[in-house]
């Protein structure tokens, strides 16, 4: 028998890891083979970012070694790769996954000796009958390799037409041995209900596959099962579409019903289907029934129709989404949209403004702005691509938020992300970052968005030149929101090293991401928020009365640590107001009453729940829709 050894290693968040899933099915496969069983051992999954030397001394005689390899992990697999080829020098080494496209770079490497591209299950069952039998690998597709002469050779793409055969990893056994010698680890897991993605997003690497294959309805239920028996509390599932098949309605209703009974899942993570608008709100509101999911995505990535076109994307209209967004409002279900910034065709005002469109529309929730990754396998990383749109990539070291701060791996990480394209320069890239995160942490996150509500619909002032105006006020204060504004630019302007975040023993040994971070110290800090508040809002208000009892009713709509809630009396209906946004403000003495679910003792669990944990679930303000 012949040893073969699996990687798949990643970060731990807090106490949690996740169980290798995509090794794991590739192990499950093969292992169902009787041909490829009697001939090989598979050895136990090698899942935590360990000391190198420790892996290698654990290895018995290694005939192959598979590597799992994405952006949180290359440069860790390529270390280890070579430590085991310098140790087993007849050990053949295969690096698969995300990151492994088929410009082959990762064969420069020559402790590096074979790629598997694509999917893995059916490529790696046949390189392993190929090596078995001494065959040429020419004939064996969806791989690279060099060859005697030290050529590289890449074979005919592989595409798996059904994946109905696939067993499952969680039922077959191959994680049981993991869960048993790390009973004090918190795992976390990846299922799939189908595989595939329909669209051509140029920023995505989600699938090479275009086709969406089902996999059983019966083995689905069965992981939810092995899920829920095992304790497992988070799910995430890498559907890339999840809501797009009428059954998804099933498998929903079936982890409500397991959740119900025993507890768990207690956190299922779905991608939604873009354009099924009304399944997917029915599967959300099952899901938010048990407070399974964390809120449904309204995902627009840009809302530019020249960066829309350029990236191969159609988003649903505006008034299509202003619709939506009232009914997940009425149902007290949350949303949250997601931004792109550094999408080619995108300037700086049209990124601002995009944010701006959604709060028109009603996103008053959580806006997300991710910076644009060149990954290996989407399109966009295509060179002819990337000198068509003069798109600039920047290696910076991958950015571990909400991880322990001051914490330095010896081997980092990096990504590669979009500095500048022919219509974002430099510097719009960076002020486009700062707007995002005054809007983020002022409006998303909630400090002025009541006040910058009410300015929109009774003082006629856009949500863009009110977030333009804060965004100028900060950067020229002499106080707290000048120091951590001008902190921010600089790190924006100068840094490579990827720490763009913030962190404060006070809330914790975590970072955080900037909007985030001025969330919390303004909340700390309290008396810092008013003086912002009164220097940059009151000039807007020719009525003292109405901006005294705003202030008094924003002030309180933020949750605090050390509360129990918040009850207090008005001059004026704001909650009905907030509630039917373009009524009038009825001038109506009204009590408020806001009740805190949990009170919170200390600084680091309020902000890991509220802000980490629940910035998408709107768990910063108090609910006015309760």
């Amino acid at each position: 028998m012949k040893n073969i050894y699996f990687i798949q290693v990643g970060f731990a968040f807090d106490k949690s890891v996740y169980l290798p899933y995509a090794t794991g099915t590739i192990v499950a496969y093969c292992k169902n083979q009787p041909d490829i069983a009697s001939e090989y051992d598979f050895r136990e999954i090698v899942f935590r970012r360990d000391d190198i030397t420790k892996i290698v001394s654990g290895m018995e005689s290694p005939y192959l070694v598979a590597f799992s390899t994405y952006v949180w992990n290359v440069e860790f697999n390529k270390a280890l790769a070579k430590t085991v080829k310098e140790k087993f020098p007849e050990c053949i080494i295969v690096f698969g996954g995300h990151s492994v496209s088929d410009r082959m770079e990762f064969l420069k490497h020559q402790y590096i000796d074979i790629l598997t591209l694509g999917e893995g299950e059916e490529v790696t069952a046949n390189l392993l009958r190929a090596l078995r039998d001494g065959s040429d690998l020419s004939d064996c597709n969806g791989i690279a390799f060099r060859d005697t002469d030290g050529c590289n050779i890449l074979t005919a793409p592989h595409c798996p037409e059904s994946v109905e055969d696939y067993p499952s990893p969680y039922l077959t056994g191959v994680f049981d041995s993991i869960i048993e010698k790390n009973p004090d680890t918190m795992f976390d897991t990846v299922i799939e209900t189908n595989r595939g993605c329909p669209y051509n997003c140029a920023y995505c690497d989600w699938s090479n596959h275009k086709k969406l294959r089902l996999f059983p309805i019966e083995k689905v239920k069965g992981e939810i099962k092995w899920l829920s028996e095992h304790k497992i509390e988070y799910c995430f599932c890498a559907d890339s579409n999840f809501g797009m098949f009428e059954r998804d309605e099933e498998i929903a209703e079936y982890i409500v019903s397991l959740n119900k009974e025993t507890g768990f899942p207690k956190v299922f993570r779905p991608c939604y289907e873009k354009n099924s608008a009304e399944r997917v709100f029915k599967i959300s509101k099952t899901l938010n029934s048990r407070g399974l999911d964390k809120g449904a995505t309204m995902a627009y990535q840009t809302l530019c129709d020249d960066a829309l076109k350029n990236i191969n994307r159609k988003n649903l209209t505006m008034e299509h989404f202003s619709g939506l967004m009232e009914n997940y409002t009425k149902a007290n279900i949350p949303t949250y949209s997601e931004l792109i910034l550094g999408l080619p065709g995108e300037t700086a005002e049209s990124f601002c403004q995009g944010m701006c469109k959604l709060l028109r529309a009603g996103q008053h929730n959580s806006i997300s702005v991710y910076y644009c990754e060149l990954l290996p396998n989407a399109p966009m990383c295509n060179p002819e691509y990337m000198k068509k749109y003069e798109i600039e990539p920047m290696k910076v070291q991958f950015n571990h938020i909400h991880s322990a701060t001051g914490k330095k791996d010896t081997i980092p990480e990096y990504s590669y992300l979009v500095r500048s394209t022919s219509t974002l320069p430099r510097d719009a890239w960076v002020y486009a970052n700062l707007f995002s995160i005054c809007l983020q942490c002022f409006h998303s996150l909630g400090l002025l968005r009541y006040i910058a509500i009410y300015a929109y619909y009774e003082l006629g002032i856009d949500y863009y030149d009110f977030y333009k105006s804060l965004l100028d006020f900060c950067l020229s204060d002499s106080g707290t929101a000048g120091r951590l504004f001008r902190e921010i630019k600089k790190k924006l302007d100068g840094s490579l090293e990827g720490e763009w975040n913030h962190s404060n023993p006070v809330f914790g040994n975590v970072t955080w991401f900037f909007e985030e971070g001025l969330f919390l110290e303004f909340l700390y800090d309290f008396d810092e928020l008013k003086r912002l508040i009164d220097e940059f809002a009151k000039p807007m208000f020719s009525d003292e009365k109405i901006y005294s009892q705003i202030v008094k009713f924003q002030l309180n709509a933020v949750k605090l640590p050390f509360e129990s809630g918040k009850d207090f009396e008005t001059d004026y209906d704001f909650v009905s107001f907030f509630r039917n946004t373009g009524s009038r403000l009825e001038e109506k003495p009204s009590r408020v009453v806001f009740t805190a679910p949990k009170k919170y003792e200390d600084w680091p669990t309020f902000a890991k729940e509220t802000v980490w944990y629940g910035r998408r679930k709107g768990a910063t303000l108090y609910n006015i829709f309760e």
